[in-house]
């Protein structure tokens, strides 16, 4: 199933059932929803009014974050984010996400060894979009050994900084040809395409002009920016 029938089900599906994810800071839910002919998907649903008070993001906008992120990852083709969605739902608006099965004991951590080149798509992507809470846990495999990242709301504020676990990839260099994909997003958002459209119904001026200059700043290195233990964590790790 392709990414915009998915989409397509998060919006028109009904939600039947829902229980709370009580591992966060803010309120998630597991939701059951379904359409014609009782067709069914899991969706993880993030309400607007469930987020609680940050201190370098404002309250009401992370499902707008979460989903720039997921449009600048179908743009590339990488990594591999699940379809999500914007709509009403039990707690009034918010986030609609297809909830990938996986094994919860798996994390980036015990996932390395295994799958470095597909994480290192995220890191490249997480400096991209300013992802200040890649823990070990929003990396996730599913059945089918293909590596999920999940968690992107924390992202795009340019009054923050990178924080991710993933030091491994500390200042490597990124290949030619991502580094032209890179180039390819600039010059779209820069030209004002499709991409720069989308993304300006979701985030600030600011926050698309600090993109373009932080994108600009990898394309020109080639590497993925230098990472302090002492300053580029987050917490928990997990």
């Amino acid at each position: 199933m392709c990414d915009s029938d998915i989409e397509e089900k998060l919006t028109n599906f009904s939600v039947k059932s829902i229980r709370e994810i009580r591992n966060g800071t803010n309120k998630v839910f597991l939701c059951e929803m379904f359409g014609n002919h009782e067709e069914k998907i899991l969706a993880v649903y993030k309400p607007i009014k469930g987020e609680r008070p940050l201190s370098d993001f404002f309250t009401g906008n992370l499902s707008l974050r979460e989903l720039a992120s997921y449009e600048i990852s179908k743009f590339f083709g990488w990594p591999n984010l699940p379809p999500l969605v914007i709509r009403d739902g039990p707690f009034g608006i918010g986030s609609f996400q297809k909830f990938i099965d996986h094994d919860p004991k798996n994390n980036y951590f015990n996932l390395f060894n295994d799958h470095q080149e597909k994480l290192k798509l995220v890191i490249i992507f997480d400096s991209i979009i300013l992802n200040t809470d890649r823990k070990a846990g929003s990396i996730i495999l599913d059945s089918q050994n293909k590596i999920w990242a999940i968690d992107q709301a924390l992202t795009f504020n340019p009054y923050t900084r990178l924080r991710t676990v993933m030091f491994e990839y500390n200042q490597m260099k990124i290949s030619e040809d991502i580094i032209s994909q890179i180039k390819f997003l600039i010059q779209q958002l820069e030209d004002k395409g499709d991409i720069y459209i989308t993304l300006s119904e979701l985030l600030s001026k600011e926050e698309i002009d600090s993109l373009i200059e932080r994108t600009k700043s990898i394309q020109r290195k080639q590497k993925i920016p230098s990472l302090d233990p002492y300053y580029n964590v987050p917490y928990p790790l997990i």
